[in-house]
């Protein structure tokens, strides 16, 4: 991690805070500002408990038994113990569920593994759907301001009894026959209002009619318009529906991108943990061999100094070993389900019997970290700290239009309308529309405000405590990433300096053993007691160092790729570009 002032994260971390401040409007502009402030000076307050934090390099505590040794003898050491010692061995795992001792097996690299993770895994090809969900979600939104075509028709005949007049032909029974043709666009806008245009045609045949004329055509055109003034009033509040779904996409994508860094986390564990089952099983294969080595020589002695009972007590611990190397061939199948399950690759299904064999080693280099860096990049990139932060956008934008709420509503409404009549045909009733001899102007204003408006406040007082535990929520989470990142930044540095006092353990447990073995060599007297409780008790000392050596190894390189996950860099690690469409 690059080392940066304190006064250039601060400006980082401003700029990361801006996201807060999207279409924000004139009623609430102070509170959002001290909004963005507060959040600012709750990074402030963390980075300052850590000022020029320093760059750190691994490092361990000198071993006094390993200062005893030269580098010859360590060399030796290493040659008959630890990872180098097992590299030529064959891990043999019995039959496999399929009754078959020929086990097929495929090697993978950790680079290979992570990528046929993140291209297969079940669960992440899940969760890549929702990004795709939630954009449905922001075209339905947008499509609210999408114009309306529409169209309505209407026909009915009447006959209707009346009383005989005293004007010779108007009394009398009435027929009337009536065809409506209602057509028109309209459109919802971005202000609150709404424009439509439309035209009517009428045809009407009326039987007696008053007027003398019996058939006659009726057109008009109407253009109108409604717009409230004050409540439901400004892009900020009717675009709002728009700005939550563009809200919640980014959230999904950011939940996506936080399911990719535990994908990768968790199968960068598995691998290394299917590297320690397979060392597992060669420790405690070679443990069980040297025991039996030790029991045939006491049994050759039976008729000389060695008892039923010792003979009995050595069979004791090679059962013993040999159920410790049956239960680790099932952990070292188990290891490789449980990774072929993450990575869901086509052509090794959990259901068959192919085993992944890892082709590379833990490593040991000690890496570097800034405290400060590390908490700066954390509250930076971790997915979860931008969902905080777009939930506490998303309270500012209902709280805003909860406050727009809160006003009166006062609805100015408009329209002109062109009036056209014939008594010859539809064509000719449009003509004379077009003279624009007869125009209609409409003009009203509708006021209402609920009496005592107690349910808009009561609103504006949801979203204004919601806003405030957003807030809240969103400091907490600062907490605890940096809680994280000082846990996961400890846990590096405590397994890498166990894997030097494991390493120390080792070697002396195998110089031990190498003692006790050149006295046999050199002919000292190999009595029932050397063999039982010496010999046999210092291999079992040697095999838990070796395995403790090997599971400080998986546990550095595992904290290491928890250390990345947790600052929110284990995709850049691996050389992974996120795109949250790219399965869409």
């Amino acid at each position: 991690m690059s080392t940066m002032t304190t006064h250039a994260r601060y400006v980082m971390l401003a700029a990361a805070v801006a996201l807060v401040g999207g279409c924000r409007g004139p009623l609430d502009m102070a509170p959002e500002q001290e909004l963005r402030q507060s959040l600012i000076e709750s990074h402030r307050r963390q980075l300052q408990a850590i000022p020029d934090a320093p760059t750190v390099e691994l490092n361990r505590e000198p071993s006094d038994v390993e200062a005893e040794l030269s580098d010859e003898r360590r060399a030796e050491l290493d040659r008959i113990s630890g990872l180098a010692a097992y590299a030529d061995q064959p891990v043999e795992l019995g039959d496999d569920l399929m009754g078959r001792t020929d086990e097929r097996v495929v090697q993978l690299s950790l680079q290979r593994v992570m990528q046929l993770a993140v291209e297969h895994n079940l669960d992440l090809r899940v969760a890549r759907l929702r990004p795709a969900i939630a954009d449905s979600q922001v075209v339905q939104a947008e499509a609210a301001f999408d114009a309306t075509f529409f169209t309505e028709a209407g026909w009915q005949k009447l006959d209707t009894p009346q009383p005989a007049g005293i004007i010779p032909g108007v009394g009398g029974n009435k027929q009337d026959e009536n065809l409506s043709v209602t057509t028109g666009i309209n459109k919802r806008l971005i202000s609150g209002g709404s424009i439509e245009a439309a035209t009517n045609f009428n045809r009407y045949d009326s039987t007696t009619s008053f007027f003398g004329v019996s058939h006659y055509y009726d057109s008009d055109v109407t253009l109108s318009l409604a717009q409230p003034l004050l409540r439901n009033f400004g892009s900020d509040v009717n675009r709002a529906e728009i700005v939550l779904a563009r809200s919640a996409r980014e959230s999904e994508a950011q939940a996506l991108r936080g399911q990719l860094l535990d994908l990768l986390a968790q199968t960068e564990q598995a691998y290394w943990d299917l590297v320690f089952a397979r060392h597992q099983l060669l420790v405690q294969k070679r443990l069980h061999e040297r025991t039996v080595d030790d029991r045939d020589r006491l049994s050759k002695r039976a008729d000389f100094d060695v008892t039923p009972v010792q003979i009995t007590e050595a069979n004791s611990f090679v059962e013993l070993r040999r159920g410790d190397v049956i239960r680790a061939r099932q952990l070292v199948r188990d290891a490789s389900d449980k990774l072929k399950r993450l990575i869901n690759a086509p052509d090794l299904p959990v259901a068959d019997e192919t085993l992944i064999v890892p082709v590379e080693t833990p490593v040991e280099d000690p890496v570097q970290f800034n405290l400060l860096d590390a908490v700066t990049t954390a509250l930076r990139q971790r997915p979860e700290m931008q969902q905080a932060l777009l939930a506490i956008k998303d309270a500012s934008v209902r709280q805003r239009v909860a406050d727009n709420l809160r006003l009166p509503e006062l609805t100015l409404s408009a329209a002109v309308g062109f009036n056209g009549l014939s008594t010859g045909s539809g064509d000719d009733s449009y003509d004379n529309l077009s003279e624009a001899d007869f125009i209609d102007y409409i003009l009203s204003a509708r006021f209402s405000m609920p009496i005592g408006n107690r349910g808009p406040q009561a609103q504006y007082q949801q979203t204004r405590l919601q806003r405030q535990s957003a807030v809240l929520d969103y400091q907490r989470l600062a907490e605890d990433v940096v809680l994280a990142v000082k846990t996961a930044l400890r846990t590096v540095r405590t397994n890498y300096e166990l894997i030097g006092s494991a390493r120390a353990a080792r070697r002396a447990a195998a110089d031990s053993l190498r003692a006790i073995e050149e006295q046999e060599a050199a002919g000292i007297a190999l009595t029932p007691e050397f063999l039982l409780d010496l010999k046999l008790s210092t291999q079992q000392r040697l095999a838990d160092a070796e395995i403790q050596e090997v599971a400080a190894l998986r546990d550095y390189n595992s904290a290491i790729a928890e250390l990345y996950r947790t600052t929110g860099t284990l995709l850049d690690r691996n050389g992974i570009t996120f795109d949250a469409g790219a399965a869409e």
